[in-house]
């Protein structure tokens, strides 16, 4: 959930923030490295193309395709108010082309490492299980501490620290899986093809996008400045996450619990492969839904707790609360307004429920009850109840307040 900027700066509108902030150091580390590793990336892209120009562009097509959904579904995880998209799309392009391009060097270095210390046969079932996971989780974490840096307002609890870091493992895995399918599984239609089938079509929920969003939440648990949690707590907390990140990245990548077909792979064999990739994802897919879900539930929670005062001063109302706290309700009030009161009416109570989550927000930042910027958002929120109610149709005939 955005906020709004606190401190000695002033007020900042949720709809303010952008990546672009160039008066932060980590904004130019982050823009530094996200180019140059930009143009690796763009050279890599090149030779695929040239290489197999139906199969490059057939890997992008398909990709294309699963990304749009995820990105969607990402995106509106959050219950009441969208992360900036320029911050979110930074957060994709650290994962397709900064993490994506170092883990590469890395990866072969390390790679080296582990095949002088236990031999070729050892490496050849090892070595992605023994790097890929360490090296990739950290630079990918590596991003959204970098997006937090730049914008600090922005991730305060676990949700927002979720969207980040599953921005940053859909960038990489889109990035990896062209990778994949045209340098492993030859580049041909054909060869893509079958990729798309085992790497997104069964596996596509179980990849970076999970592992990467577990790191993000705990970077964002360890970030909130809500409830007064305890430090070791949280530290704990992330600590935690990320190793459970890690560890399932170990076991996807390592020979363990291997229940795949031999290839090649035909009729039931099929079915099969889905039944491999659950073994080993459908667990940490479980965790993270359960996860996400408590703490969309901790995000409502703390909402209501936070605007119950400010049913006593004008900024909402309890009816309004309720509403409020609940997107399908939030939803149906308008659709309701629609009903009663036309377009326009529904539009001003969608906008009268966005700023009151802002606020909530400037709320939970500021230090006393009266203060300015407060005493502004309450003034706002009131003049858009008035402008709502004197609409034809709008006031509630029980209360006189916004039938939404």
């Amino acid at each position: 959930m955005s906020a709004a900027r606190g401190g000695g700066r002033g007020p900042l509108s949720l709809s303010d923030t952008s990546l672009f902030r160039w008066r932060e150091p980590a904004f130019w580390l982050f823009a530094v490295i996200v180019v140059v590793t930009g143009f690796a990336t763009w050279s890599q892209q090149r030779l695929f193309h040239g290489l197999s120009p139906s199969g490059w562009a057939l890997s992008w097509g398909l990709l294309i395709l699963y990304a749009v959904p995820v990105f969607a579904l990402v995106y509106y995880l959050d219950l009441y108010e969208r992360e900036p998209l320029s911050v979110v799309l930074g957060a994709l392009a650290w994962g397709a082309l900064a993490a994506t391009t170092l883990a590469g060097y890395a990866n072969s270095g390390w790679g080296l490492v582990v095949e002088r210390a236990g031999g070729p046969e050892f490496a050849a079932r090892w070595t992605a299980a023994l790097t890929a996971p360490f090296v990739e989780e950290t630079l990918k974490g590596l991003g959204v501490v970098l997006i937090y840096l730049i914008v600090r307002d922005e991730m305060d609890d676990a949700m927002d620290g979720f969207v980040y870091g599953a921005m940053v493992g859909l960038g990489f895995a889109v990035v990896e899986d062209v990778f994949y399918f045209m340098a492993v599984f030859g580049g041909k239609p054909s060869g893509v093809l079958q990729g798309f089938f085992l790497r997104v079509v069964a596996s596509g929920l179980y990849s970076h996008v999970l592992y990467t969003g577990l790191v993000g939440m705990g970077i964002g648990y360890l970030v909130e400045r809500r409830d007064g949690t305890p430090l070791r707590r949280r530290v704990g907390v992330l600590a935690g996450l990320c190793a459970l990140a890690v560890f399932a990245h170990f076991l996807w990548d390592s020979p363990l619990l291997d229940l795949f077909p031999p290839q090649p792979w035909t009729g039931a064999d099929w079915i099969g492969v889905f039944f491999a990739t659950a073994v080993k994802g459908l667990p940490l897919l479980a965790f993270v839904a359960i996860t996400v879900v408590l703490a969309r539930r901790r995000e409502r929670r703390w909402l209501a707790s936070i605007l119950e005062a400010e049913t006593r001063s004008g900024g909402i109302s309890g009816v309004e609360l309720a509403q409020l706290e609940r997107p399908g309700r939030r939803r149906r009030a308008r659709r309701e307004m629609r009903r009663r009161a036309g377009a326009r009416a529904a539009s001003l109570l969608h906008r009268l429920q966005r700023e009151q989550v802002t606020l909530a927000m400037i709320r939970s930042k500021v230090a006393t009850d009266d203060d300015p910027a407060l005493q502004r958002q309450r003034e706002l929120c009131h003049s858009l109840r008035v402008a709502l109610s004197a609409m034809p149709g709008a006031a509630s005939a029980e209360t006189g307040r916004p039938a939404g």
